[in-house]
């Protein structure tokens, strides 16, 4: 999508990132899925405190009706905290922009500007409130009035913060909304014209896995001609070079400001610059960026900008270095190496995003029948996996005795775990549009059936007819306990799976469709909302969310 050009001025202290309609609605949709699961878990948490007191913790992990709320008051606090940075890192797609935050010498990354918390505050404090709500309604139940006195008294203290969060999350959320909406009608009635980049600055510092730079953009305003400079983050495989071309939407009854000039790269057709030549100038001081862009962050988030003050006053100091040294061995030294995270090298070497395999700018793609038989493996130990718990859950009532409730609902709702990242896989297996686009993730699903296995071991483990009497002698083994029994290894397999299935897809999802990359990249960065089902209905790729991260 465009964006407005005043974020992308050098002192700004904001960085422009741009989405096209569909990879934004695909955002939005992970907010939101982060957000219900951040309230649903801190709820989860605080409702067991309703099935044992942290006050009489003695005979916890004798008793497997306290082991397992307490199992899940972990699962909750610790998936809460894990799922919580996933509000911020989508939402600042969701507003379109982010501030800088220096993590070394010559990298940098972008959070979430200060304001975003209050969403994620919202969400933690809405999963309190309704925690301490079913932790009191337990308690009573319980017979236990003080406790539940305590716990309804804290519920009662969090209804007024908690409000007042969702109220301004809400305001944040229209607001974000609206802006995209206004970008929108510029775009369809604003004047357009082709700009063009007349010089380059390559600041020798990577943002996001991204290269920054400044470049000097020439267009067109209120009639006559303008230039000016902006920062640019690109993927080193499409530096910017001279010549290249941007367009320009002005607002014809304010044409020269820049909160209502739209910017918009274009990459197809375009030539770009070898990146790791590309000197910086002898006056060149790449902490002047970074410390707009901290002073920014600070201003909203407080005590980070003294950080951010004290890696800008390091990279000051090399960039003057370097700038003593000349051009050339500024061009040479000074060069900083890209993560090894950035992305995956294209074809002619240089660092790519995550999705670009060597086969989407080839000419010839990989085998159609080659393609699928590789997403149907990475698809199938989910399935096999979520067969077995399927049949050891329906199977152990039948043919085992003497099983308590609670181990049968531990087994049933490792079942479902299953099911659902099994169903995760198969999304992905077929291609489903609505995978590619809503960016559901393996991660948040496999996470979830390990979670699964450690409450269904703990149960199966203590309950005597389903490990000790077939172990002793003493009760008949039954497929009952094979299916479970390895229902419950495949977790293990499941949890190995994660650490490759991400990559592992982004690589085969399109690997049959020799979609050029440059296409894609302006589908997904473009202000066309009918871009993507273009760039399907041409080559076959199916591109959204997942594709960005």
């Amino acid at each position: 999508m465009a964006y407005p050009m005043s974020r992308a001025l050098p002192g700004s202290g904001r960085i422009p990132l741009p989405a096209s309609p569909v990879v934004w609605d695909g955002y939005v949709r992970k907010t939101r899925r982060a957000l219900v699961m951040v309230g649903l878990l801190w709820a989860l948490a605080v409702a067991m405190l309703g099935f044992f007191s942290p006050f009489h913790l003695a005979n916890t992990l004798e008793d497997p009706a306290l082991f397992i709320p307490a199992l899940l008051f972990v699962v909750g606090v610790v998936g809460a905290l894990a799922v919580g940075p996933d509000i911020g890192a989508n939402f600042k797609h969701v507003m379109g922009y982010g501030y800088l935050k220096q993590t070394s010498a010559v990298h940098s990354s972008t959070i979430a500007p200060h304001r975003a918390r209050r969403v994620t505050s919202a969400a933690v404090l809405g999963g309190l409130l309704l925690g301490c709500a079913a932790a009191a309604v337990i308690r009573i139940v319980s017979g236990d009035g003080l406790e539940a006195l305590l716990l309804a008294s804290l519920a009662v203290l969090l209804l007024i913060p908690a409000r007042s969060m969702v109220r301004h999350a809400r305001i944040l959320w229209r607001q974000a909304q609206d802006e995209r909406g206004l970008l929108a009608v510029l775009i369809d009635d604003g004047d357009h014209s082709v700009g063009r980049v007349v010089s380059v600055t390559s600041e020798k510092r990577w943002v996001d896995g991204m290269a920054l730079f400044h470049v000097e953009l020439e267009h067109s305003a209120g009639g006559r001609e303008d230039v000016t400079r902006v920062r640019l983050l690109a993927y080193p495989v499409w530096a910017p070079a001279e010549g290249n071309e941007y367009d320009v939407w002005t607002d014809p009854q304010r044409p020269f400001d820049k909160d209502r000039t739209l910017i918009e790269r274009r990459y197809v057709g375009q030539e770009f610059a070898d990146f790791s030549s590309a000197p910086a100038p002898l006056d060149h001081e790449p902490s002047r960026i970074i410390a707009a862009g901290a002073a920014g962050a600070a201003g909203a988030a407080g005590a980070a900008g003294a950080a951010g003050a004290a890696g800008a006053a390091g990279a000051a100091g090399a960039a003057g270095a370097a700038g003593a040294a000349g051009a050339d061995a500024g061009a040479g030294a000074g060069a900083a190496r890209p993560p090894a995270s950035s992305g995956t090298r294209g074809v002619d070497g240089r660092v790519a995003p995550p999705w670009m395999s060597r086969e989407s700018k080839s000419v010839q793609a990989v085998p159609a029948a080659r393609a699928r038989r590789a997403r149907r493996l990475l698809a199938l130990p989910p399935l096999v996996i979520a067969a077995l718990a399927v049949a050891g859950a329906l199977l152990v009532p039948p043919m085992v005795d003497a099983v308590p409730w609670w181990t049968l609902a531990a087994l049933g709702l490792y079942a479902v775990l299953t099911v659902v990242n099994a169903g995760v896989y198969w999304q992905f297996m077929v291609r489903s549009r609505w995978a590619v686009r809503s960016g559901i993730s393996f991660g948040a699903t496999e996470s979830a059936v390990f979670v699964g296995f450690f409450a269904a071991g703990f149960c199966v483990l203590s309950t005597p007819s389903l490990v000790d009497g077939p172990v002793h002698g003493t009760a008949p083994w039954t497929p009952a306990h094979y299916l479970v029994g390895a229902a419950l290894l495949g977790a293990l397999l499941v949890f190995e799976w994660a650490f490759s299935s991400t990559a592992w897809a982004l690589n085969h999802l399109n690997a049959e469709f020799a979609a050029p990359a440059e296409v894609v990249q302006e589908a997904l960065t473009g202000h066309d909302p009918h871009g993507i089902d273009r760039l399907e209905a041409r080559y076959g790729y199916r591109a959204g969310v997942l594709l960005c991260g």
